[in-house]
């Protein structure tokens, strides 16, 4: 594969959750993931289960996004070993469609963003990322990501 640790996986939505959150969303984005090699496998927030390392999933990959700018991996991975095992933030959710909600769980666009925040790539700096939604990983294309070919990254 041609993945690199720290690419942004943009998924298209996937079960009933997934379509909830492309419809309040208006976009075909309703998932992300940070490709984090060792395996190969991802780090995320997966509905249902939480933050984890999981094995790389391809169905549904619509995008996939390179970091312009360096990022401190290993930093990023000193914070996902502290919030590893966070149970995912089902009523968080609510957040991204203007419904205040302070629980202790994670989303996975709310993963991403502290990820990479940790990283030192603050991608974000107007919204907290519990704000985020999946799809603004792809308004950063330009500046901070480089648009590669699913099948290019995957060949």
């Amino acid at each position: 594969m041609n993945l690199k640790p720290g690419d942004c996986l943009l998924y298209a939505p996937r079960g009933f959750f997934g379509w909830v959150i492309a419809t309040k969303t208006w976009h075909k984005v309703a998932h992300v993931e940070v490709f984090a090699g060792l395996g190969p496998s991802s780090v995320a927030s997966r509905d249902g289960i939480g933050v984890g390392r999981y094995p790389l999933r391809t169905s549904e990959l619509e995008y996939v996004l390179r970091p312009r700018l360096p990022m401190d991996l290993a930093c990023a991975n000193r914070w996902f070993e502290r919030v590893k095992g966070t149970k995912y933030g089902w009523l968080e959710l609510a957040n991204f469609v203007g419904v205040p909600v302070q629980n202790k769980g994670i989303f996975c666009s709310q993963f991403a963003a502290g990820y990479y925040r940790a990283a030192g790539l603050n991608l974000f700096p107007e919204d907290p990322p519990d704000k985020v939604a999946p799809f603004q990983f792809l308004d950063l294309v330009g500046p901070v990501f480089e648009p590669i070919k699913v099948t290019d990254a995957l060949a």
